[in-house]
């Protein structure tokens, strides 16, 4: 159990079983049906990933009409005004080997975090098996409430019951610490915690044998990057490439570099890939220069694949 979980147990005297049985079945009903923690961080997600969604287009669709648009509707220019911005007098920012080194060595905190959305997606596939089944059983059970067996139930467990209760009572505490602090890592942790703990004490209260788990930690930090990402101010992400970074290359050309570095590794893999526009088309001299990379770059391959690394649209990226 993570040490954002549950902690600091304190005894506390057991509440009368027919109370507890009177007030056990609509909390369990409400809590089923969406779990207040879950459904804030539902929305709080899909912000994120609307405003990402809404700022790329995919830039590997094999339909003629995508592989007719001109340069200006790749996924690169779909992204936000701010971030789309191409300086009139530019032109295609050409790959070289201190530009490729440049660009690749400011990844590595984005590697870091594709890595955790990508752990993420893998870990999310069992638990989601498992609360639909968590689910079912809670649901099953609210429609076969019998409150002279419930109150026995809660008698029965008792005991258990009140030690649920003492870890939830601290963990509510230290929940209010975390908004009042804006400590949001702490509150997905402390909220999944309040979440299961109550389950739980409600599945005990009604003698049923339904399992609930806390939400893997993976789950969890990826779910504070995209909440980080959504509470960005302005056109601007707050992705920061690095002082070298920025004092070398614009914004723009850091996001047509790290693009075209995203889709050379994909038609490494796949030669036969369409629709990938001016950015795909690479002259002899950026071959050989991201050649020298090959191996650094294949590593991020499976990232890019996946879109746990950004790289389609530049609403990641601050502004500078």
């Amino acid at each position: 159990m993570s040490q954002f979980h549950t902690g600091g147990l304190r005894a506390r005297r057991c509440q009368p079983s027919q109370r507890l049985a009177a007030v056990v079945v609509p909390a369990l009903v409400l809590m089923a049906l969406a779990t207040p923690a879950h459904a804030q961080l539902g929305r709080l997600k899909k912000m994120g990933s609307d405003a990402i969604k809404d700022a790329a287009k995919d830039k590997l669709s094999t339909d003629k009409k995508d592989a007719a648009k001109p340069a200006t509707a790749t996924a690169a220019s779909a992204a936000t005004p701010a971030a789309a911005s191409k300086p009139k007098s530019a032109g295609m920012p050409v790959l070289d080997d201190d530009r490729i080194a440049l660009v690749l060595a400011s990844l590595g905190p984005m590697v870091k975090e594709a890595q955790v959305r990508a752990d993420a997606a893998v870990a999310s596939r069992a638990y989601v098996e498992k609360k639909k089944i968590s689910d079912a059983c809670v649901q099953q059970a609210s429609k076969n409430v019998n409150p002279m067996a419930m109150a026995a139930a809660a008698q029965k467990n008792s005991a258990r019951i009140t030690a649920l209760q003492n870890q939830t009572e601290p963990i509510q505490r230290r929940l209010n610490k975390a908004v009042a602090d804006n400590n949001l890592r702490s509150q997905l942790y402390l909220q999944d915690s309040l979440s299961v703990l109550s389950m739980r004490t409600a599945s005990l209260s009604m003698g049923t044998n339904c399992i609930f788990e806390f939400a893997p930690p993976v789950m969890l930090e990826a779910r504070l990057l995209e909440m980080q990402g959504s509470s960005s101010n302005g056109d601007g992400g707050t992705f920061d490439p690095g002082e070298a970074t920025r004092s070398t290359i614009s914004r723009y050309e850091f996001g047509v570099l790290r693009e075209r570095i995203a889709l050379w590794a994909l038609l490494q893999e796949n030669p036969a890939l369409k629709g990938l526009g001016k950015e795909g088309v690479f002259t002899e001299e950026e071959q050989a220069a991201l050649a020298i990379h090959a191996a650094e770059i294949k590593k991020l391959t499976p990232l890019f694949k996946s879109d746990a690394m950004i790289w389609k649209a530049w609403s990641d990226l601050r502004d500078w």
